[in-house]
C-alpha cells in the first residue's frame, strides 16, 4: 500500500502525539485515521519524554477486545525503545514493560471495578466483590421478576390495580412472544436504575382513585340538550342523534365501574383516528346533515358536542391507564431500586452498578477523588461516542482539582492541562439504545476543547482507496451538511490516505434501483435486493482479477476470494431471504454475529429437542424435533403414527400394530430416554447427548456447509455452558434464556471464530461490525427505513430525568408523545450515522443495495438515498447489470462460483471423486420430471375468488390476505390461521358457528375460548361486539326462523372444472335458499361497503352456481353481513341472476385466469375479515334437509 507524501492533517497527529502532552485534547477522529496508533503513541511518549509512569496513565476504551489490543500495542512499542541508545528513555521503557499488566488500560466498566475493589469500605460494599456476567443478570432479572409479579397478584391491596390493569389490557408479563408487557418496562428500568430517584416510593400501596365519569356524563346531557334545539326531525343530523344517543345513554347507564370502562373500550376501538390530529380518536362521527333552517342552534355546535362525548371516552380512558402506569411505574422503580441495593450489600454487581457505584462514591468521598486525583496524572477516553455518560463525570471527579465538595455538574469542574484527553467520532455514535448519547458528546467537546487547542481532527484516512473515500465524501457531505444541535455532528470530510496502484475500477457498485411495481412489497423488494448480491458474488469469484484486494501480509495486490467478502445487514429483518438467495446460488457463507445463529435450522432443530424434552406437552416442539434431521421422520411415518396412536405425546408407548423399530417410535424412545434424565443431567449435557447420539455433526456433511454446522452446534452448546457457570438452572431456565438471547438487539456473548480450513464469506450486523474492516463490503437490507416509530414498549427520558411509558396505542404516559416525536428524530439522525458506519468499512471495494419503492421521498430508506445520490453523481459510482455482467462472462447459474470455490478452499477433499457428467445428469434428470408433471400442473378444483378472477378481471383477490409490508423493528407474531385471514375474523366466524341459535345469550365464555384459541385473549371485546351485531342482524333472525346449516361444504362439476369450498350460513327458505356470509372486514362507511360488494358479488354467484348444479333447488338470495360494533349492515347482490349467468357463460368457454382452489385456513378475508364462502368443516354429523329433498 502506497501512502500520500504530507498528511493534511499531519499539524493535528503532531499536536496528539508529541507537542500536546501538557494540553487537554479534544480529538474528532474520522473512520480509519489510525486514531488508536495516535493513542498509542501520545501514550508512549508521555512516559519517555514527560517522566509519567505508565501506572499514572488511565486508558479506557469501548471493548474488552479493544483494551486488550491497546495494552498489546502499547507494550510493543516499549519493547521497541529497549533498544534505543538513550539510556534514561530505555529505563523508563522497561519500567514501563513491568508496569503494563497492572496499568489501567481497560473498559470504562472495568476501570470502575478497580476502583470499587480498592475502596470497596468506603463504598459501602463488602470486601469481595464480583461482576455478574450477562447471563447471570438476565436470569436474576427473570427471577425477581417473576417474584414481584407474584406479589402483586397475591397481595389483597393489589387488587383494584392489578383489575384495571387486566381491563386496559397492561399485562405483566408476555402471554406470547412478543407481546409488550410491563416486564418490558422493567428492563428498561433495570439499566437505568439511577434515573429513577424521583419515582421510588416505599410507601407505594398501588391505591388508585375512584374512576371518573362526570365528564362523559356531562357531554352526553350536553349532547342531548342540543339535540332539542332541532325544529325540523327531518334533518339528516337529527336522525343520526336519535340513534345515538340512546347507544350513549346505555353505556353510561351502567354501574359498575370496571364493566363501564370495557364497555368504553370496545366503543372506542370501534371508531376510528382522527385525520387532522392523529393522536385523536372519532368515537362517534359527526355525520351529515345539520341544515341551518333546520336547527335553532348553530349545527356545527351540536356536532362539537358530538366530538366532546368522543373526547370525554378518551379522556375516562387515558385517565384509568395513567392511573395504572404512573403506580406500576412506582412499584417497579422501587423494585429494581431494591435490587441494586441488595446487589450492592452482597457484592455481586452487574455492568451499570459498577459506573453508578464508581460516581457515588467519588462524589461522596473526597479521599477517593484525592487518591485517584495524585494516582492518574493522565486520563485518556477512546471510542467517547459510544460509552456510558457516566463515564465522563468519572474522569472529570479524577482529572479535577480535589475540592470539599465537587461541583453538581461535570461542566463546572476545573482541570488542569493534560490530565485530560478524548477521542472518537461524533459520526459513528450508534449505541443509543445502550446510552450512549452524542448530545453529551457534542457538549464535551464544546466544554473541553475550549480549554486548550480547540477541537482537533484526524482526517487522513488510511483504510479505503480514494474512490470510495471520495463517493462517501459526497454522500454525507449533502446528508449532514451542518450541525444540528444537541443532536447531530457536521460531516467533516476524509483525505485518503492510500494512493491507487492496482488499475482496477474501485468506484462503488449500486445494485438494483427503484422498482418498477410502486405497490411493491417489501418481501419481493428483499428478494430482488438478495438476488442481485448474489449475482454481484457470483461475478466476483467468477472473475476475481477484476476484484483486486491489497494482502494484508504481503501489502500486495492479489484477485478477491471469497474470504475476503463481508455483507453487513442493519436488521435481521432481511437475513432470511439473503441466505435463501445464497444457499440457491450454492454461494458458502458463515454469520458472524452470535445472535443470527439462534435463527439458523440446526439451532433451531436443537432447541426444539430441548423444548419437546422439557415440556412433553408441547406437542408443535415435538412434531418440529420429529420432522428435523436429527430423527428424519418423513410427513409419511408421522401420519402412519398418528392414524395407530391419535395423539401426540412422549411418553406414549409403542401402539400397536408399529414395531419398535418404526422410525417414530424409536425417536421417542430416545426423546423419552432424554426426558427420563433431564433432571440429572444439565443442559449442555444434554445438548451434548442429542448431538451426539442423532450423529448431529455427521449430518452436517448433508449440507452444502458442514463446517458452518459443526461451528453453530459448538456454539450453542458453548453458550449452555456458560449459562452453567452462571448458576442458571435446570433446562427450562435455559430455554427460556436462549429465547431471550435469540431476540434483536440481546448482547450475546459471542467468540464465533471460523474454522480455520474455511473459505466463506462472512455476514454481520452494522453494530457487530464496528472497529472493523473488510476488502470487499455489501451492504444488504437497505431497504430499511431510515425513519419511522419504532414498535413495541418505549420508555423514554425527559430532560429532566422523568421515564415516558408506552407499551402500545392508547396506553402511554401523558408526555410520551412529545418526547416521541424528539427520540424519533434523534433515531433518524443515528440511522444516518449507522450508515455512515457501514459504508466505511470498505477497504479496496464497496457494494451497496439501491432496490428501494416508488416514494415521494425516495431518501426515506437507505437505498433510497443511495440510488437517489448514484443518479445525481454517476461519475462517484457505477451501476450493476446482472444480465449483462453474466453474459458478458458467459456464466450459467452457479457453475463459475462452483469451480473457483473448489479450487481455492483448502477443505479436505471428498474420498470418493464426483462422476464425470453428473451434475449434467442431475440437470437433465429435472427437466425430464418437469416435462413429466406439467401436464398435470392444471388444479383439480378451483375457488370461487379464482372464478370470480376469470369471470371478470377486475375483481381483486378478497380470498387473500395481504398484510401490509412488515417494518424492519416490528416483532413477529405467530398466531393461530383460521378459516379467515385475520384472528379476529376467525374467531367471530368460529362463533358464530359454534353458537346456540335458539338460545344465544350466554356468549362469554364460548368467545372468551375462541380468542383463547385464536390467540388473542385481549380481543374479547371487539369479538363480542361483533358476534352481537350479527346477532341482532335480519339474517340471523331469518336463519332462526328456517332450517339452516352452518359452515356448509359444497362442491360441484362445471364444465371441465370443479367448484369447492364452505358456505358461512345456508337458508332454506320456502322461497329458496338463502346464502349468508358474515364479513368482518374494514369497510366502514356504506360507500366502502358497496366497493367491497362489487368484489364479493361474482364469488357469490359462483357459490349459487355450485349449490343449484349440487341440489337442483334455486339460489334466490345471497345476503352479505357486515358485522361491525355499532350494528350490521345487510348487502345482497343485486341482480343474482344475471352474476349466476355470467359465471355460466365463462365457464362454458373455459377459464382464463385464476388459479388453484386455496383452502381457506390459509386464504381467508381481508385485512381484518374472512371473505367467507370457505372454511373448515367442523360438523358433519348431520346430513341437510335439503339433499334429501
Amino acid at each position: 500500500m502506497l501512502m500520500v507524501g504530507v498528511l493534511s492533517d499531519q499539524n493535528a497527529r503532531d499536536l496528539v502525539s508529541r507537542d500536546g502532552l501538557e494540553q487537554t485534547l479534544f480529538v474528532e477522529a474520522g473512520a480509519g485515521t489510525g486514531k488508536t496508533t495516535q493513542l498509542v503513541t501520545r501514550i508512549v511518549n508521555t512516559v519517555l519524554h514527560r517522566d509519567v509512569p505508565l501506572s499514572a496513565i488511565a486508558a479506557i476504551t469501548f471493548t474488552e477486545a479493544a483494551a486488550s489490543e491497546l495494552q498489546s500495542r502499547i507494550r510493543v512499542e516499549f519493547e521497541k525503545q529497549t533498544l534505543t541508545d538513550d539510556p534514561t528513555h530505555r529505563q523508563r521503557a522497561e519500567q514501563a514493560i513491568s508496569d503494563a499488566d497492572l496499568a489501567a488500560i481497560s473498559t470504562v466498566h472495568g476501570f470502575a471495578s478497580r476502583i470499587l475493589t480498592e475502596f470497596s469500605v468506603l463504598a459501602g460494599l463488602p470486601p469481595r466483590v464480583s461482576v455478574l456476567d450477562e447471563v447471570a443478570s438476565q436470569l436474576e432479572h427473570e427471577r425477581r421478576w417473576d417474584h414481584f409479579v407474584d406479589i402483586l397478584n397475591t397481595e389483597p391491596q393489589f387488587d383494584e390495580l392489578m383489575y384495571r390493569a387486566a381491563i386496559i389490557e397492561v399485562p405483566l408479563t408476555p402471554r406470547y412472544r412478543g407481546q409488550a408487557s410491563f416486564k418490558d418496562v422493567a428492563g428498561h428500568f433495570a439499566q437505568n436504575w439511577d434515573r429513577l430517584a424521583d419515582l421510588v416510593d416505599t410507601a407505594a400501596t398501588g391505591e388508585l382513585p375512584p374512576i371518573d365519569f362526570s365528564s362523559f356524563d356531562r357531554a352526553v346531557g350536553a349532547l342531548s340538550a342540543a339535540a332539542d334545539s332541532c325544529i325540523d326531525p327531518s334533518d339528516k343530523l337529527y336522525g343520526y342523534l336519535q340513534r345515538i344517543i340512546p347507544e350513549m345513554r346505555k353505556a353510561g347507564a351502567i354501574t359498575d365501574p370496571h364493566r363501564k370502562v370495557r364497555r368504553f373500550q370496545v366503543l372506542h376501538r370501534a371508531g376510528r383516528t382522527d385525520p387532522k390530529q392523529k393522536s385523536r380518536r372519532i368515537v362517534w362521527g359527526r355525520s351529515a346533515g345539520g341544515a341551518k333552517g333546520k336547527w335553532s342552534v348553530d349545527p356545527s355546535d351540536v356536532k362539537d358536542r358530538i366530538d366532546d362525548v368522543s373526547d370525554a371516552v378518551s379522556a375516562v380512558l387515558d385517565a384509568v391507564s395513567t392511573g395504572v402506569l404512573d403506580q406500576l411505574m412506582r412499584l417497579t422503580a422501587t423494585e429494581v431500586v431494591n435490587a441494586a441495593s441488595e446487589r450492592k450489600q452482597n457484592g455481586g454487581l452487574e455492568f451499570h452498578d459498577l459506573l453508578v457505584l464508581a460516581r457515588q462514591v467519588l462524589r461522596d468521598k473526597s479521599e477517593v477523588r484525592q487518591a485517584l486525583h495524585d494516582r492518574y496524572r493522565h486520563v485518556l477516553l477512546d471510542e467517547f461516542q459510544d460509552t456510558d455518560p457516566i463515564q465522563v463525570e468519572l474522569a472529570s471527579l479524577i482529572a479535577a482539582t480535589p475540592t470539599a465538595e465537587p461541583p453538581a455538574r461535570w461542566q463546572d469542574h476545573v482541570v488542569e492541562g493534560g490530565r485530560l484527553f478524548f477521542v472518537g467520532d461524533p459520526k459513528q455514535s450508534i449505541y443509543r439504545f445502550r446510552r450512549a448519547d452524542i448530545k453529551l458528546f457534542l457538549e464535551a467537546r464544546d466544554t473541553f476543547s475550549a480549554t486548550d487547542a480547540g477541537a482537533v481532527r484526524l482526517d487522513t484516512n488510511f483504510r479505503t482507496v480514494p474512490p470510495i473515500i471520495a463517493w462517501v465524501n459526497g454522500l454525507f457531505s449533502a446528508a449532514m451538511p451542518e450541525e444540528v444541535a444537541a443532536a447531530q455532528p457536521r460531516y467533516e470530510p476524509l483525505h485518503a490516505g492510500r494512493e491507487l496502484t492496482s488499475g482496477a475500477d474501485h468506484r462503488p457498485l449500486v445494485l438494483g434501483g427503484e422498482h418498477p411495481d410502486p405497490d411493491v412489497k417489501a418481501g419481493p423488494l428483499r428478494i430482488a435486493e438478495a438476488a442481485d448480491v448474489a449475482a454481484i458474488i457470483n461475478e466476483i469469484v467468477a472473475g476475481p482479477e477484476r476484484w483486486p484486494v491489497e494482502d494484508e501480509r504481503t501489502k500486495q495486490w492479489r484477485p478477491a476470494r471469497l474470504s475476503d467478502i463481508t455483507i453487513l445487514i442493519p436488521t435481521r429483518t432481511s437475513l432470511p431471504f439473503l441466505r435463501d438467495a445464497l444457499v440457491e446460488h450454492e454461494i458458502p457463507y458463515r454469520l458472524a454475529t452470535g445472535t443470527l445463529v439462534y435463527d439458523t435450522q440446526e439451532v433451531r432443530d436443537l432447541l426444539a429437542v430441548m423444548r419437546a424434552v422439557d415440556d412433553p406437552g408441547d406437542t408443535l416442539s415435538l412434531v418440529a424435533a420429529l420432522r428435523s434431521p436429527l430423527y428424519g421422520c418423513s410427513d409419511v411415518d408421522l401420519f402412519v403414527y398418528h392414524q395407530a396412536n391419535k395423539r401426540w405425546s412422549l411418553r406414549s408407548m409403542t401402539p400397536d400394530g408399529l414395531s419398535d423399530d418404526h422410525p417414530v417410535v424409536a425417536a421417542l424412545a430416545h426423546m423419552r430416554s432424554l426426558w427420563e434424565q433431564r433432571w440429572w443431567l444439565s443442559p449442555a449435557t444434554l445438548l451434548e447427548r442429542v448431538v451426539r447420539e442423532r450423529r448431529g455433526f455427521l449430518l452436517g456433511y448433508g449440507t452444502q456447509r458442514p463446517t458452518e454446522v459443526w461451528r453453530r452446534l459448538r456454539f450453542i452448546i458453548d453458550q449452555a455452558r456458560a449459562f452453567e457457570e452462571s448458576n442458571g438452572g435446570g433446562l427450562r431456565s435455559f430455554l427460556d434464556w436462549a429465547e431471550l438471547q435469540s431476540a434483536e438487539g440481546s448482547r450475546v456473548h459471542e467468540p464465533m471464530l471460523p474454522e480455520t480450513d474455511d473459505d466463506a464469506l462472512q455476514i454481520l450486523t452494522v453494530h457487530g461490525s464496528k472497529g472493523l474492516e473488510f476488502p470487499i463490503t455489501i451492504l444488504s437490507g437497505m431497504t430499511t427505513k431510515a425513519r419511522g416509530k419504532p414498535n413495541g414498549v418505549s420508555v423514554l427520558w425527559s430532560e429532566t430525568g422523568q421515564p415516558e411509558v408506552k407499551l402500545r396505542a392508547g396506553v402511554a404516559t401523558s408526555e410520551h408523545t412529545a418526547r416521541a416525536d424528539i427520540e424519533e428524530e434523534m433515531d433518524t439522525h443515528e440511522k444516518l450515522r449507522l450508515l455512515y458506519v457501514a459504508a466505511t468499512r470498505a477497504r479496496d471495494h464497496l457494494i451497496v443495495s439501491g432496490h428501494h419503492k416508488v416514494s415521494k421521498q425516495p431518501d426515506e430508506t437507505y437505498a433510497g438515498r443511495l440510488a437517489m445520490f448514484a443518479t445525481e453523481h454517476p461519475d462517484l459510482s457505477r451501476r450493476f447489470d446482472p444480465a449483462d455482467d453474466v453474459a458478458d462472462e458467459e456464466l450459467t447459474h452457479n457453475e463459475p462460483l462452483r469451480a473457483v470455490v473448489q479450487s481455492q478452499s483448502h477443505a479436505v477433499q471428498p474420498l470418493i471423486r464426483p462422476v464425470d457428467g453428473a451434475m449434467a445428469e442431475r440437470e437433465n434428470w429435472i427437466a425430464e420430471r418437469r416435462a413429466l408433471l406439467a401436464p398435470h400442473d392444471t388444479p383439480a378444483a378451483y375457488s370461487a375468488t379464482a372464478i370470480a378472477r376469470a369471470v371478470d378481471s377486475s375483481v381483486t383477490d378478497t380470498d387473500t390476505d395481504q398484510l401490509p409490508a412488515e417494518s424492519d423493528s416490528s416483532p413477529t407474531i405467530v398466531r393461530k390461521k383460521g378459516r379467515a385471514g385475520s384472528a379476529i375474523g376467525s374467531a367471530v366466524h368460529a362463533t358464530l358457528e359454534y353458537i346456540d341459535f335458539d338460545n344465544p345469550a350466554d356468549l362469554d365464555p364460548l368467545i372468551a375460548r375462541q380468542c383463547e384459541l385464536h390467540a388473542i385473549p385481549d380481543a374479547t371485546d371487539a369479538v363480542t361486539a361483533l358476534v352481537r351485531s350479527a346477532l341482532d342482524s335480519a339474517a340471523f333472525d331469518l336463519a332462526r326462523r328456517h332450517e339452516s346449516f352452518r359452515e356448509l361444504y359444497v362442491a360441484a362439476p362445471l364444465g371441465d372444472v370443479m367448484i369447492e369450498g364452505y358456505i358461512d350460513l345456508l337458508v332454506q327458505t320456502p322461497d329458496g335458499l338463502v346464502i349468508i356470509d358474515w364479513k368482518t372486514d374494514s369497510a366502514s362507511s356504506p360507500k366502502e361497503i358497496d366497493a367491497k360488494l362489487a368484489a364479493y358479488e361474482l364469488q357469490g354467484a359462483t357459490y349459487a352456481v355450485a349449490l343449484e348444479e349440487s341440489t337442483g333447488m334455486d339460489v334466490v338470495e345471497c345476503r352479505f353481513v357486515f358485522c361491525k360494533a355499532h350494528g350490521a349492515i345487510e348487502r345482497s347482490v343485486v341482480d343474482l341472476t344475471a352474476a349466476k349467468q355470467r359465471v355460466r357463460d365463462a365457464l362454458a368457454v373455459g377459464l382464463t385466469a385464476g388459479g388453484p382452489a386455496q383452502s381457506d385456513e390459509g386464504a381467508g378475508g381481508d385485512q381484518v375479515d374472512s371473505p367467507g364462502f370457505g372454511s373448515t368443516p367442523t360438523d358433519t354429523t348431520s346430513q341437510p334437509s335439503l339433499f334429501n329433498d
